[in-house]
């Protein structure tokens, strides 16, 4: 299943150096939200969730935030715990391997563009967008 990550950019780092993070929620298509949005395709769908990942990553960051992010993750079914409307608890760590792309918008924007970034990618951008 496919899921989405708010992280910081401390997060990141530590996913990128570790091989793995623990993070106590995912954004999931659940059951329930997708009865609630049954218009929705699953690309709009995955949209939607991307941008409330987007969104936490922001409040986890506070007034500093100039950066949010979204990470795309293939979820093993042994990683997901309770659901909600719109998210999973993860019972277990991920691992980088399971990141798919990352999505990093604009902390200052309301405009809900994110930019799409290759899981290869987020090493090499990372240093711009540790900033202090």
């Amino acid at each position: 299943m496919r899921g989405y990550l708010a992280l910081t950019p401390d997060e990141l780092a530590q996913l990128l150096g570790d091989g793995e993070i623990s993070i106590d929620t995912a954004f999931v298509p659940t059951g329930q939200f997708k009865s609630s949005n049954p218009e929705l395709g699953e690309e709009e769908s995955e949209y939607i969730l991307s941008l409330l990942a987007a969104e936490d990553s922001i409040s986890y960051q506070g007034d500093s935030a100039k950066f949010s992010f979204a990470l795309a993750v293939d979820l093993e079914p042994t990683q997901i715990g309770e659901a909600s409307e719109v998210e999973v608890n993860l019972t277990s760590p991920i691992k980088f391997s399971q990141a798919d792309c990352l999505f990093v918008g604009d902390a200052k924007a309301d405009d809900g563009e994110l930019t799409w970034y290759a899981a290869q990618e987020i090493a090499i951008q990372l240093p711009n967008w540790l900033v202090s």
